[in-house]
């Protein structure tokens, strides 16, 4: 059992007395990564090894309630359309009054209900990253919920069709802000060994989501699709209400020179752990204006010790670790040390001159501090394999593919089955969730990749020969490979192989190109379902599969158990093929362990 720390001792019991440091004739007592935190007999652990946390366990899950919200806005106007819509030709047995049971549609303004959605997850998805550097990952998410929640108050109050699609606007704009920003979070408050596991519990609350709207929507009544739309509504208060009282990102507080702040919430994080190596971490991966900025610290603030590994100088200090300096002034006032790093800032104005920007366009061409534009093709490919695949055509009540195998007249079956379809990819969304840490995201990727090809060949073969068993089997096996890699890895894949200060533009990059497509699948596919040629749409998405198979096989690196210094070191440059940088790395490994 660790030994706990007592606050009336002041120490932890059986560790030794803190020694104290003398500069120009002052004693300064220093500032231990493990203050406040349990220890080992004076024996310091990792927080890089620091393994499962409560505390970011519920975290992760209050953030993913934001999820939720983006499966049930996806999947609630396909499963709902019987109870919402009501067409020209059924207007005179509508119960009118101030709040009818149904809303007035036409195809087209229905069409347009539903992909106004993605047009506000662009808009939102575009001002992500800049939301989440000026206010922070966690306040930017807690004033997101707004968005949520006047988007279910507009759609649940909604008396004509103009007033509906306003409000799936305005909570499209919620998704797309969520989508970028929580994985943002995420990944910055999860350790090493454990960014795959709380990674993909985005995705299994999409599919929660989703699955919530099929089951309400095929019990709901006419009148009661009003509850169901405000479901995002209620999530969001929960939010409101929860997320102010977790931690700040530090690698966010780091990076706005909230350093005190950053500290503590690091030690939040990561209790009873050495928070030593992952702080200089931390510190490496801002951009050259932020580093300067804490190196003028040293001098301003008389700090005790240097730092020894490359880091920036005057951050911790212990005899026994070696790459530890105190953040207190020679006053003893740790505030003192946030002011002085925000001051020096303007104090030293031609020394972050030359630093160099790092928005979407200078990434993209290389220009930013580390060579990205391999990492940021990668990045984008597996973006857009997530929405290119079939799933999404199997996944909605709505689909031409389901009214093959029953009676258009008759939706309830097809409803249910659709409602099979997403329970069946819930234990393959918690399998990626247990082993993405341990086999690694490309063995994942390329099983999934691999079972999407076959499924959708398997779909097509049903589709033009029978029977239609075999196309429902296909079903089941696309939503079960969907889930357990491609579904659920590109979320966190793409914040965690940057560096932090790339982090929120690649982020936004990833997450428009989604909604991007979103858009353009949602204007094209309906279209070629209703047409004598939508057997041959799966043959697009095996073909899409294939070829997404193969560039991962070549391209896209590993970077389970991995530190993002490292990923950024190996994968450097233009587009190149990773099993040849790899080859002659001594960090080469097939899985996600050495």
């Amino acid at each position: 059992m660790l030994p706990r720390f007592s606050k009336a001792q002041g120490r932890c019991p059986g560790a030794k007395s803190r020694p104290t440091a003398s500069h120009s004739g002052v004693m300064v007592p220093r500032v231990f990564a493990v203050d406040l935190h349990e220890v080992d007999n004076d024996k310091f652990q990792d927080s890089r090894d620091s393994g499962f946390s409560s505390y970011v366990l519920l975290t992760v899950l209050l953030v993913s309630l934001s999820a939720i919200s983006i499966g049930w806005s996806l999947g609630i106007a396909g499963a709902s359309k019987l109870t919402i819509c009501l067409f020209m030709d059924e207007a005179a047995s509508n119960g009118m009054g101030e709040f009818p049971k149904r809303l007035l549609f036409s195809e087209n303004s229905w069409s347009v209900a539903i992909g106004v959605l993605s047009v506000g997850g662009l808009v939102g998805a575009l001002v992500s990253g800049m939301v989440a550097d000026r206010i922070g990952r966690r306040n930017a998410l807690v004033i997101n919920n707004g968005f949520f929640l006047a988007g279910s108050v507009w759609m649940s109050t909604a008396t004509t069709a103009v007033h509906f699609s306003l409000g799936r606007f305005v909570l499209g704009i919620g998704c797309g802000v969520a989508s970028g920003v929580a994985n943002i979070y995420v990944m910055e408050i999860s350790p090493i060994g454990w960014r795959g596991f709380y990674g993909c519990f985005f995705h299994l609350a999409i599919m929660l989501g989703i699955l919530g709207t099929q089951v309400a929507a095929a019990l709901a009544s006419h009148m009661q699709w009003r509850v169901v739309v405000a479901v995002p509504g209620i999530l969001s208060l929960v939010q409101i209400a929860g997320l102010p009282l977790r931690v700040e990102s530090p690698s966010y507080l780091i990076k706005a020179r909230h350093v005190n702040e950053a500290r503590h919430a690091l030690l939040k994080l990561r209790s009873g752990f050495d928070v030593t190596a992952e702080w200089q971490e931390c510190l490496a991966s801002l951009d050259s204006s932020a580093t300067v900025a804490l190196s003028a610290m040293r001098p301003a603030a008389s700090i005790v010790g240097s730092s020894s590994s490359g880091g920036v100088p005057g951050v911790f200090s212990h005899p026994r670790v070696g790459s530890l300096s105190q953040l207190n002034a020679s006053t003893g006032d740790a505030s003192d040390s946030e002011t002085m790093v925000k001051s020096s800032v303007v104090a030293k104005p031609a020394a972050t001159g030359g630093a160099r920007r790092s928005g979407m366009w200078q990434m993209i061409c290389g220009r930013t501090r580390d060579d990205l534009r391999h990492l940021v093709g990668c990045n984008l490919a597996v973006m857009c394999l997530q929405q290119l695949c079939s799933v999404y055509a199997v996944l909605f009540s709505d689909s031409a593919l389901a009214s093959v195998l029953f009676d258009p007249q008759c939706p309830l079956p097809t409803r249910w089955a659709c409602i099979v379809a997403c329970i069946v990819a819930i234990p393959a969304g918690i399998l990626c969730m247990f082993k993405v840490d341990t086999l690694g995201r490309r063995p994942l990727l390329l099983i999934s990749l691999g079972g999407m090809c076959t499924s959708s060949v398997l779909i097509s073969v049903g589709l033009f020969y029978g029977p239609s068993s075999l196309v429902m089997a296909a079903v089941f096996l696309c939503c079960f490979v969907f889930a357990l890699g491609v579904g659920a890895i590109p979320w966190f894949y793409v914040p965690e192989c940057v560096p932090a200060y790339a982090r929120s533009a690649m982020t936004t990059l990833g997450c428009s190109v989604y909604w991007c497509l979103s858009i353009v699948v949602g204007l094209i596919v309906p279209g070629i379902e209703r047409s004598s040629s939508s057997q041959w749409l799966f043959v697009v998405y095996g073909g899409v599969s294939l070829v997404g198979l193969l560039f991962v096989a070549l391209f896209v690196p590993e970077t389970a158990m991995k530190a993002t210094a490292d990923i950024v070191k190996e994968h450097s440059g233009s587009l190149h093929l990773v099993f040849k940088r790899q080859r002659g790395s001594s960090q080469f490994f097939i899985g996600g362990r050495k």
